[in-house]
């Protein structure tokens, strides 16, 4: 298998060339492109267990579902995100945390699971699950914006929409920024306080941030 990330790093889209007998999992909706010989199998990714699922269901997680393309005979998959941004492939050799819509693919070898927040992470108006990926080999992550590499080591503090990675020497808690005032009126509201040693990947952009902007734009209802 071979992967080139394409048009770094504003708009980067993933050509990955597999061999005969090879395949990549992707999220859903990321194909761009294929050879007509590759074929595509839709699965869902793990659970965890019922009683996360459970929680999931009750406190509004998510369902994730991937894509596996397999090819009969050496072709092409073009994948892209549904975010403008970037692309980073990682070369897993252990286990890491992706925020669920920041993965984009990996060999299908590696095992997905979710890893439910909790409150803190329905506090954070963030999405309540990290995927944990776990294995070796190439995993694909996106990002709405750049992405900045940074080594932790002690403490640091992430707003939580920035979020893309971390590695599991990493440990997170949720606590809003600053005093009240700071909270209500200083436009940053939750941050992630990282503790430990460990990789952390970072988005250079903000969704929530995004999709605010965009309620602001709209025109009023009318009643």
């Amino acid at each position: 298998m071979n992967i080139q990330v394409l048009y770094k790093p504003s708009y980067s889209v993933a050509k990955v060339n597999l061999s005969s007998g090879e395949s990549i999992k992707a999220e859903a909706g990321a194909l761009m492109s294929m050879s007509s010989h590759i074929q595509m199998q839709t699965s869902k990714a793990q659970q965890g267990g019922l009683l996360k699922s459970l929680k999931a269901a009750f406190l509004g997680g998510e369902s994730f579902w991937m894509n596996t393309f397999s090819a009969s005979q050496p072709g092409e998959v073009l994948l892209a995100p549904t975010l403008p941004g970037d692309i980073e492939k990682l070369e897993l050799n252990g286990t890491i945390f992706i925020q669920s819509s920041s993965f984009l693919a990996s060999k299908p070898e590696i095992d997905i699971d979710t890893k439910f927040q909790g409150l803190k992470g329905f506090f954070s108006g963030e999405s309540l699950f990290f995927l944990k990926l776990s294995g070796n080999g190439p995993v694909l992550i996106s990002s709405y914006g750049g992405i900045e590499v940074l080594d932790v080591e002690g403490e640091f503090i992430v707003d939580t929409g920035h979020i893309v990675a971390f590695e599991e020497g990493l440990q997170y808690e949720i606590t809003k920024f600053g005093g009240w005032k700071s909270f209500f009126l200083g436009g940053e509201g939750f941050v992630a306080k990282f503790k430990g040693r460990g990789r952390l990947w970072l988005q250079s952009r903000n969704v929530p941030t995004l999709g605010a902007w965009f309620r602001s734009e709209l025109p009023p209802r009318k009643e």
